[in-house]
């Protein structure tokens, strides 16, 4: 272990066994309520559940391929995970990409039989045999096989990235600082400490009558009007899965336990404090989750699945308001 690559934590990072006592909750209308879903979620020492549907894919073999494509960066490290997405050209780059691939991958194997069968369907009109080879190859599998093929070479570090192929960055935890952030256009809208925020689970009923969740982080003293969308963390909508992001999201910033043992954050353990003493004393396999083909992996997931069935989706409660030190 390379005890000079890890980083001490900030004085102002979040700590489940030593924090300040938070202000009361500032009392609010039924409005505010009604739109936040009642109550948010408890704070709590959050235990070693994580949502499944978050960690299933991508596969630990896709993970290390994407890091070293990458270089080494990653959104999600022991210093901070970075939630963002494309920008609208790049969206718009991404999806003619697809289809780009679609043509080459598909109907690129069917055109040569499509080609014999023409002929065979008329030999005399050569002619047109000759048009539709031409057209096909010059305006349909020529500019698809350029974008494709570009796309993937800039992936793989051999080509620089389109300039429009921007980021949009939309929120940070920062388990080094202990702060929260949220973006707007790139441009930092808000930033405050993380016990200052409450997670709310909000149902609503679909035109069908079945009830779709949403998980939000709020700033308890502000009402901002943009909150903290967590449910793009999983595809899932079961409550409990809901609540395990959550969970997880208080385990990876709480500095007194180690990092949330899931695949992203496989490589980042040896460089986190509290996570690398704890692999140390546990005799955690450094590669646990890299070491696994994904036969093995599959496995592993549907033994975790199972294991949670019986497990509490959120650790024991802490009170922030009446718990911790006097601030």
């Amino acid at each position: 272990m390379d005890f000079q690559q890890i980083k001490p934590y900030s004085s102002t990072a979040w700590n489940s066994e030593r924090y300040s006592r938070q202000k009361p909750r500032p009392e609010q209308g039924s409005l505010i309520k009604l739109l936040q879903g009642g109550d948010p979620l408890p704070w709590s020492r959050a235990n070693e559940t994580v949502p499944v549907s978050l960690i299933q894919e991508p596969t630990p073999a896709e993970i290390k391929q994407r890091i070293k494509d990458n270089k080494g960066e990653t959104y999600w490290d022991e210093n901070q995970c970075t939630i963002g997405s494309l920008n609208r050209w790049g969206l718009i780059y991404f999806y003619i990409t697809m289809f780009a691939k679609g043509f080459c991958v598909f109907l690129g194997p069917l055109f040569p039989f499509i080609s014999i069968y023409l002929y065979f369907d008329d030999p005399e009109d050569l002619n047109g045999l000759f048009d539709f080879i031409y057209i096909y190859s010059v305006y349909v599998f020529l500019p698809s096989g350029l974008i494709w093929g570009y796309t993937e070479a800039s992936e793989h570090g051999y080509l620089p990235m389109p300039w429009f192929m921007k980021a949009v960055k939309h929120f940070t935890f920062s388990r080094s600082t202990g702060m929260v952030i949220r973006y707007k256009n790139n441009k930092e809208l808000y930033s405050h400490p993380f016990p200052e925020f409450d997670c709310y689970l909000v149902s609503s009923p679909s035109h069908q009558g079945i009830l779709s969740y949403q998980l939000h982080l709020v700033h308890r003293y502000h009402r901002y009007f943009d909150s903290i969308p967590l449910h793009g963390f999983s595809t899932s909508q079961q409550p409990e899965e809901l609540e395990r992001i959550w969970n997880l999201i208080q385990r990876y910033m709480d500095t007194s336990q180690p990092m949330p043992d899931v695949p992203e954050l496989e490589p980042a353990r040896p460089r986190d404090p509290t996570t690398a003493v704890w692999d140390k004393q546990h005799n955690r396999k450094p590669d646990y989750w890299f070491s696994m083909d994904d036969d093995e992996f599959k496995e592993a997931i549907a033994q975790l699945r199972a294991e949670q069935r019986f497990m509490p989706s959120m650790g024991p409660e802490i009170d922030l308001f009446n718990g911790g030190t006097q601030a």
